[in-house]
């Protein structure tokens, strides 16, 4: 069974739900903003920490994330950011097997 991070009103999670569902992977709802430092350490050591953040969206844009800010800050930097917001997380994050699917990635599970 799959781990699937996300926000439940989000539309890019709605239709990865129901991808899964149609292709009928079984997988555990987990709410995005209650993400914990230790399966983030966990994500971060299997993708670069910068892969999880979506500039393009509302919460990105509101404490001013984007692709240049993204250049000038340390690892840490970006962690404590992305924890303190974990609503500027691309969506969703998926756990499969030890590895992570972000974003539009989940269409290659199988």
């Amino acid at each position: 069974m799959l781990n699937f991070y996300g926000i439940k009103n989000c539309n890019s999670v709605k239709k990865s739900q129901e991808f899964l569902e149609n292709k009928k992977i079984k997988f555990e709802f987990l709410d995005i903003k209650k993400l914990d430092e230790k399966t983030f350490d966990f994500w971060i050591s299997q993708r670069d920490i910068t892969d999880f953040v979506n500039t393009a969206g509302t919460t990105a844009r509101k404490i001013g994330l984007n692709k240049e800010t993204l250049v000038h800050l340390s690892k840490d930097e970006l962690k404590k950011i992305i924890l303190d917001n974990p609503s500027c997380i691309k969506r969703p994050v998926i756990e499969s097997q030890g590895k992570i699917y972000i974003g539009k990635e989940y269409e290659s599970l199988k």
